[in-house]
C-alpha cells in the first residue's frame, strides 16, 4: 500500500486486531456489534488502497509498454 505517514498500516492492523479480539470477547451480540463493525470497515479501507496501488501500476505499466512499442516501431520504421 501507499506511504501514509509511514506507519498508518501497523496502526491500522493493531486497531483493527484490538477491536477482533473485543469482538471474540464480547459478553452479547450487542457488545460484539461495534467492533465487529469497526473491523470489517478497516478490511474494506485495506481493500479499497490495494485496488487503487494496482490499478496505478497497472496503468504505469501500460504507459511504459504503449511508450517501448512506439519506440520499437519508430525504431523498425528507419530501418
Amino acid at each position: 500500500m501507499r506511504n501514509q505517514g509511514g506507519n498508518a498500516l501497523p496502526q491500522d492492523f493493531n486497531r483493527w486486531a484490538e477491536l477482533v479480539d473485543r469482538a471474540a470477547h464480547a459478553e452479547n451480540e450487542v457488545e460484539r456489534e461495534g467492533p465487529a463493525s469497526a473491523a470489517a470497515e478497516l478490511e474494506e479501507k485495506w481493500i479499497r488502497a490495494a485496488a487503487e496501488d494496482w490499478r496505478t501500476l497497472h496503468d504505469q505499466w501500460c504507459e511504459r509498454i504503449d511508450r517501448t512499442r512506439a519506440c520499437v516501431k519508430s525504431e523498425h520504421a528507419l530501418l
